[in-house]
């Protein structure tokens, strides 16, 4: 590969978005020419330029592969940036009516028009009253973010930049006061990190060396870091040598010293132990969770439930139908002895569920039927506990949000369980705790064996490691035969071991898909012969899984037909490690749609996906969103109300309204029908078909399959692979190569987050 470090520009129209990569914001694209270009791009969805007049800067690249590449390390439209407000920004202006505007008049006789004498625009084809009034709204709306751009522009800062700033900062008043004292406040906007900002703030005159810029680059660094790798402390030889690749320093630990002491002195960072440091959130989460675990030590007022325990099991045991294990029933007498908090840990398969019930039923005998409330972070979860315990269930961001709406200080219950607790990050988990009663009951109920939470914090795993509350260990797996595998097989990959995969089970099965004579091939091919036979491999995977994937398309729509919309979500799920190449979440999505969905009136097609009626998808990003009940949409009901869509959810899309741009989803789960606006569908919904591990945390589907190949040999590890395959109930079907399977199964997940509660326990 020879490359070039001169820079150049070049001119043209993006024609095709080719390649995109979520994490890291790389895209390959061609233009009009069909020149290749590709790089990295934050200021927005590139798909939205497809169609207009680009200028990019780069360097010409030659790789042995993919060919003459231009790099490019800068986009701007080459359009005046009061075009791109007038498209992109001002509702009701298409291209071909903007191109007319800006011929016609200058920048300063059309903001004239548009704030004084809008009426001329009448003299255009397409504006009629209607549409006339749906412009000046938006004008007047969004008309400062042009001072806002007049400002920005001066340091190379794209339209489409300013509008994600002026989306994010748009009620801040004086907001160009605020940048000109403070351009790193920018660096809360995703995709703008601390480097785009610093451009900004070096232009704008602050000084290099200065604790003002040190400072803010440290508290950025420290945020990133540990929302990154799930930490919420930092050792300081560690954050001294990320600031120095942010920086681009050498011995400066005077300076960062310096900078260290500023932060801990305005409380926005903390010293958890000598040298080592957490951002203010995470410090003050973890230590209030900590004192409430403490607090329920001390108060440990519960009286004993019942007195003669064993003749009160043995009743329950007939009324319950199944008879307790010696680790179930002390779950229970930990309660009846007056526990207020109890840790109820367990595995896959050795019966969570079970006795969660028996401890509800125990405390019903006490507490009133409605006292009683279960929590989860997915709604699937949340679902799943109400079923097998029988009593009233709901996420815990829905519960926040309910009491947020009150002026109560704790929740209307007496005994609170939160199930999948291992997924609860510490900011949920302290804003969850801190609305429970002091005088009521909790039970916490997770599998240490699963990943852990997204985002910061590692709560389950210090609460078991530091006895934060007493302790119940479930071991022993149940099922029903020896033809039931999934617990057993999933339990012996926890452990590091490689299970009889290969055997014949009525709930587990593996499709080998091994490349014959793999090592003895790979020994005399070249790298790019090895990476093709991979390739090739992976298409036969792909086929397995369509295969599969189309024997439960029948029973999916006869779901749909029925109106069990909730079973046809859960009923059959492919879960993959990541999101790219031939096995990642977009391809197979891709091609299950094509297979599962057979819809034929017209969808919406956004970035690689289009969107189409009965499509299965999840919303991505917890937001507000415009809603109703069912009832009240079947009924025509004009009217919407505001209700918090929360990341991971469910549903199924139920009307593509083209008149409207709208597209509207069924989330059964929570009985909210959601309307989102076409423009906004990138950013809140993706589809599911095929979903992340990580996605699939809390979620459980009758059937599970997942892909096993070596192209995902960096994400393989007993953590992961124990998480996919504890996500199905009654199938588990794994396509793939034997080999990455075995190896899969011994490399065990042995990372430990560094965390502010096993900094002050350790």
């Amino acid at each position: 590969m020879m490359d070039t470090n001169e820079s150049f520009k070049l001119s043209g129209t993006l024609k095709k978005i080719l390649f995109f990569n979520e994490e890291n914001h790389y895209y390959i694209a061609v233009l009009e020419n069909d020149q290749k270009i590709c790089g990295q791009y934050f200021d927005t969805d590139l798909h939205k330029l497809v169609g207009e007049e680009v200028i990019i800067t780069g360097a010409w690249n030659s790789h042995k592969k993919y060919g003459v590449q231009f790099v490019f390390t800068s986009m701007e439209l080459k359009e005046a940036e009061i075009f791109f407000f007038l498209t992109k920004i001002v509702k009701g202006i298409t291209k071909n009516l903007a191109h007319e505007l800006t011929q016609k008049y200058t920048e300063d006789e059309l903001c004239d028009i548009l704030d004084n004498t809008p009426a001329k625009l009448l003299e255009f084809k397409g504006i009629k009253e209607k549409k006339l009034t749906q412009i000046v709204m938006s004008w007047n709306k969004f008309k400062h973010l042009r001072e806002l751009g007049s400002f920005l522009a001066q340091f190379g800062v794209s339209s489409n930049l300013i509008n994600k700033i002026y989306q994010e900062f748009g009620q801040v008043e004086n907001l160009i006061e605020k940048i000109q004292e403070n351009p790193y406040l920018l660096t809360s906007i995703k995709g703008i990190g601390f480097k785009r900002a610093d451009e900004i703030g070096m232009k704008l005159g602050i000084d290099r060396f200065s604790n003002f810029r040190i400072s803010a680059c440290m508290n950025y660094t420290l945020k990133e870091f540990c929302e990154a790798n799930g930490n919420s402390s930092i050792s300081k030889s560690q954050l001294f040598t990320l600031l120095d690749d942010a920086l681009n320093f050498k011995d400066q630990e005077t300076l960062y010293e310096e900078a260290v002491i500023s932060l801990l002195a305005k409380d926005e960072i903390h010293e958890t132990i000598k040298e080592k440091y957490a951002p203010s959130i995470y410090f003050n989460c973890e230590t209030k969770i900590l004192d409430f675990f403490e607090n329920r030590k001390v108060h440990n007022h519960n009286k004993k439930i019942i007195k003669d325990f064993d003749t009160y099991i043995k009743k329950k045991e007939d009324t319950l139908g199944f008879i307790l294990s010696t680790e179930q029933q002390k779950a229970v007498e930990l309660i009846n002895e007056g526990e207020n908090t109890i840790l109820l840990i367990g595995y896959a398969g050795t019966g969570k569920s079970t006795s969660s019930k028996a401890i509800l039923n125990l405390l019903e005998e006490i507490v009133p039927y409605d006292q009683i409330h279960c929590m989860a972070l997915s709604g699937i979860a949340s679902q799943r506990i109400s079923d097998t315990t029988g009593y009233r269930s709901s996420t815990i961001q829905s519960a926040l949000v309910k009491i947020d709406n009150t002026d109560k200080d704790y929740f209307d219950y007496k005994v609170i369980l939160i199930d999948e607790s291992s997924m609860v990050n510490s900011v949920t988990f302290y804003k969850v705790l801190s609305k429970i009663d002091p005088d009521s009951t909790l039970i916490i109920v997770g599998d240490d064996g699963q990943l852990p939470a997204i985002g910061a914090g590692d709560i389950l795993r210090d609460a078991i490691k530091y006895n934060l509350a007493p302790i119940c260990k479930l071991t022993k797996i149940y099922r029903q035969n020896e033809l039931q595998a999934i617990a057993t097989i999933a339990n012996e990959i926890r452990k590091g071991q490689v299970p009889e995969f290969k055997e014949t089970y009525e709930d587990f099965e593996f499709v080998d898909t091994s490349i014959p004579n793999y090592y003895a091939q790979k020994a005399i091919l070249s790298d790019y012969e090895v990476n093709m036979l991979r390739n090739d491999n992976n298409y036969v995977i792909l086929n397995n899984i369509l295969n599969i994937a189309s024997q439960y398309i029948e029973p999916m729509y006869k779901f749909i037909k029925d109106k069990e919309i909730a079973s046809f979500l859960t009923l059959f799920q492919v879960i993959t490690p990541i999101k790219g190449g031939t096995l990642g979440v977009e391809n197979l999505n891709i091609n299950l749609q094509k297979l599962i969905n057979k819809t034929n009136s017209k969808g919406i097609q956004k970035k690689i996906y289009e969107y189409k009626l009965a499509d299965k998808v999840i919303h991505i990003k917890n937001e507000n969103m415009k809603s109703q009940s069912m009832k009240y949409y079947k009924a025509g009901n004009p009217d919407f109300v505001e209700k918090r869509v929360f990341n991971g959810q469910l549903g199924m899309i139920i009307k593509v309204d083209h008149e409207k741009s709208k597209l509207i989803v069924l989330y059964p789960n929570d009985d909210m029908v959601v309307f989102y606006d076409f423009e906004t569908l990138d950013n809140l919904i993706s589809l599911a078909y095929c979903l992340t591990i990580h996605k699939t945390q809390g979620m459980e589907y009758e059937t599970a399959l997942i892909p096993m190949s070596f192209s995902h040999f960096i994400m393989h590890n007993t953590k992961l692979l124990y998480t996919a395959i504890t996500r199905a109930k009654n199938m588990c079907y794994i396509v793939g190569e034997e080999e990455a399977m075995t190896s899969a199964c011994k490399k065990l997940e042995i990372t430990n987050r560094q965390t502010v509660i096993d900094d002050l326990l350790s």
